[in-house]
């Protein structure tokens, strides 16, 4: 079970990127990140090699918004990023023979290990919109299967929000069913973050697969909690309380927030609430039946965070209000939460609209890590890799 003082947070801390694998020696795996965003799942990939005694090679990665490029690449230096839609590339049906197009990428990218990714997960979600089950991006999915087919990776890992189950195009089952049909275990499910020592309540569904069909890769070993105790906000970033900022970077520093959201922070101050009394509220949730008392909420020093989402930096998107008031979070808290090391640099991003994006939409690398380095093991327990 998971210590709250452990050696996840001490990695947290961490100001520089260290390894204890040699130079030489060691098992090198090939992998590619699909919809790589600033590579939250990557950087889980990287610690579930090394603890697994591996190395990692990144041969590729794909996303069109250009500053997961910039901190992509700064942050793991692939042999190729692709910044163009990734269905250019893979543009063949599932199924059917290698298009021309395919046999360049192939022929470009070699043997690849491990096939990671999150397609966009917008058409699955939720949040606002029931239509969203037949968005056409929800095919996007589908591309990620053909990559797979097309490379025959040992590990697949497709990672999105919980609603992908239901969307109409079934892009679930039909993943799950084609990737046996080529000779994969399969299986999928959600992990619960605070279940697993993510100090956030954030659940994402997962596909997993091995390129194995002896092997168990029944979910419940992915999903089941592994701590009694939940880390809370106040563990993931207690220490970063009143130091001074590194830099002038945006990473460090919250937004300026209109006078009438910073009053509301400002009204935790002095206060044991952590829901903002509906008199403080817009006049549209004024009204004691409304669905929003999580809106402008102050959060939990004591609990898990709330799923932090690309609105962190705005109160008034959900409960994102510092634990002592007057704030939000600033992107480097936010960046822990999602369990970022003090070493993933983002500084060099310049918008902050982009610099949310990135942290919010990001997969947390230590879900990323306990998924993966069970994958690794299973698929490693029979083989060797040159």
């Amino acid at each position: 079970m998971h210590s709250l003082n452990s050696k996840d947070k001490r990695w947290l801390m961490r100001k520089s990127r260290k390894t204890t694998l040699s130079p030489q020696g060691d098992k090198i795996l090939r992998g590619c990140d699909i919809f790589s965003g600033c590579g939250g799942i990557t950087l889980g990939l990287h610690e579930a090699c090394a603890a697994s005694g591996h190395q990692l090679q990144m041969v590729m990665a794909c996303d069109m918004f250009p500053a997961a490029k910039i901190s992509y690449e700064a942050n793991f230096r692939p042999n190729h990023f692709l910044d163009h839609p990734i269905e250019q590339s893979v543009d063949g049906k599932i199924g059917e023979s290698r298009t021309p197009i395919e046999e360049q990428l192939i022929k470009k990218l070699g043997v690849i290990d491990v096939v990671v990714g999150g397609p966009p997960c917008q058409g699955n979600s939720n949040l606002n919109n029931h239509t969203r089950g037949d968005d056409p991006r929800n095919e996007l999915y589908m591309r990620m299967v053909r990559f797979v087919e097309l490379f025959k990776p040992m590990i697949v890992l497709i990672e999105n929000v919980r609603g992908v189950t239901k969307n109409k195009q079934k892009v679930v089952v039909r993943a799950n069913d084609y990737l046996r049909s080529i000779g994969y275990s399969v299986d999928h499910g959600v992990v619960k973050g605070h279940h697993i020592g993510i100090p956030q309540t954030r659940a994402r569904h997962f596909t997993v697969a091995v390129l194995n069909e002896d092997v168990d890769v029944s979910f419940e070993q992915f999903s089941k909690p592994t701590t009694i105790i939940p880390r809370t906000l106040r563990w993931a970033i207690d220490d970063l309380q009143g130091k001074k900022p590194p830099s002038d970077s945006l990473f460090y520093h919250t937004p300026n927030p209109k006078v009438i959201n910073q009053a509301r922070m400002d009204f935790f101050k002095d206060s044991d609430l952590y829901n903002l009394p509906n008199c403080e509220r817009p006049p549209c949730q004024q009204k004691d039946d409304h669905t929003y008392p999580a809106v402008y909420g102050r959060m939990y020093w004591d609990k898990p965070a709330p799923t932090l989402t690309t609105g962190f930096g705005c109160n008034g998107r959900g409960r994102f209000t510092h634990p002592e008031g007057g704030r939000v979070l600033t992107p480097h808290e936010a960046a822990r939460v999602q369990t970022f090391p003090d070493y993933f640099d983002l500084t060099m991003i310049e918008k902050r609209t982009d610099l949310h994006y990135l942290i919010g939409n990001a997969v947390p690398p230590l879900m990323a890590k306990h998924i993966l380095k069970k994958l690794i093991d299973i698929s490693f327990d029979n083989k060797t890799v040159d």
